[in-house]
């Protein structure tokens, strides 16, 4: 029975006991004094109706005043039941707003951790190109043309650093496709044939700007090495999803060179270590006379799209 038809019931309850008490006492007086008329010999005997009414109503009186009872208990904890879940409803919102308000601290500290990371990169990048370029225009022995050039290199760590910063949504291809264009001018102008074979690409998890910037990094010290050191007519950049991962390889028909000697060289130490930050797989292949391929092998995103962060 629902609070409404409990409480539209209640008076009708209460009508009923009072009628019935009242009927009770009022036979219970009448058979009160009909025994003190029977005791002081005025009558014989008390009538037989009086006191089956007087049962009847007594057991009216106790009925309705248990149904009484046991309305006014329905509707107590019915109002109890109300009153616990406005309360619970009330938490319930409080609960909410305070795990919205942790989500969005979690999110404000992920984009500060990465705008860290991405300001430890940048210093260690730009922030060290400007402190060679410094040098060199101190030496006294720096020429317009050297100068030109280290200014186009601490610009072209900017803009790498930049472009990690826009969203990417595991988008690998459209992060191959940035540093390509950043890089054009300075393939071109050093006489190296690309070839470009990126396949269409699945998502990969975990893009974060740091992600990118350390990809970018890594790309780019490869690209870099081969332009200057490999003396290569030809450079080969390829990506293709491959045995749950994508792999990019940058390859080269340069002069190569014996791994085993130059492991701490050409920043492939660096290199190392940031694939091992982002969770990527980093292996390079050598030989002298032979050409240099540099392997990069990234998780796939899980079932259900990239992991991102907010």
């Amino acid at each position: 029975m629902s609070l409404t038809a409990n409480i539209r019931y209640a008076p009708r309850s209460l009508a009923m006991t009072r009628v019935a008490a009242a009927g009770a006492l009022l036979l219970f007086a009448v058979l009160v004094l009909s025994e003190a008329a029977r005791a002081f010999g005025y009558t014989d005997s008390t009538p037989r109706v009086v006191r089956a009414t007087f049962v009847l109503f007594t057991i009216l009186a106790a009925g309705a005043a248990i149904i009484e009872y046991y309305m006014a208990a329905t509707c107590e904890l019915q109002r109890l039941n109300a009153e616990l879940e406005r309360r619970i409803a009330e938490k319930s919102e409080e609960i909410k707003s305070t795990y919205a308000r942790v989500e969005e601290a979690k999110r404000e500290w992920a984009l500060v951790s990465e705008r860290q990371r991405i300001l430890a990169d940048m210093h260690d990048g730009v922030g060290a190109s400007l402190v060679g370029l410094l040098r060199h225009v101190q030496s006294g022995s720096a020429d317009r043309a050297s100068i030109e050039r280290r200014v186009q290199e601490v610009l072209q760590e900017m803009r790498i650093a930049i472009d990690a910063l826009q969203p990417r949504d595991g988008d690998l291809a459209a992060v191959l496709g940035a540093l390509r264009y950043r890089l054009d001018d300075i393939i071109r102008s050093s006489g190296v044939r690309l070839m470009w074979e990126v396949e269409e690409l699945p998502e990969v998890g975990d893009l974060k700007p740091s992600t990118v910037f350390a990809l970018q990094r890594i790309l780019l010290e490869a690209i870099t090495n081969a332009l200057k050191h490999s003396g290569a007519q030809l450079l080969r950049l390829s990506a293709r999803a491959c045995n749950g991962e994508i792999e990019v390889r940058i390859e080269d028909d340069g002069r190569g060179f014996d791994t085993s000697r130059h492991a701490a060289g050409l920043g492939l130490a660096n290199m190392r270590a940031r694939a091992q930050r982002i969770g990527a797989r980093f292996r390079i292949q050598s030989h002298p006379g032979k050409g240099t391929t540099v392997k990069l092998s990234l998780p796939r995103a899980p079932a259900g799209g990239a992991a991102r962060e907010a």
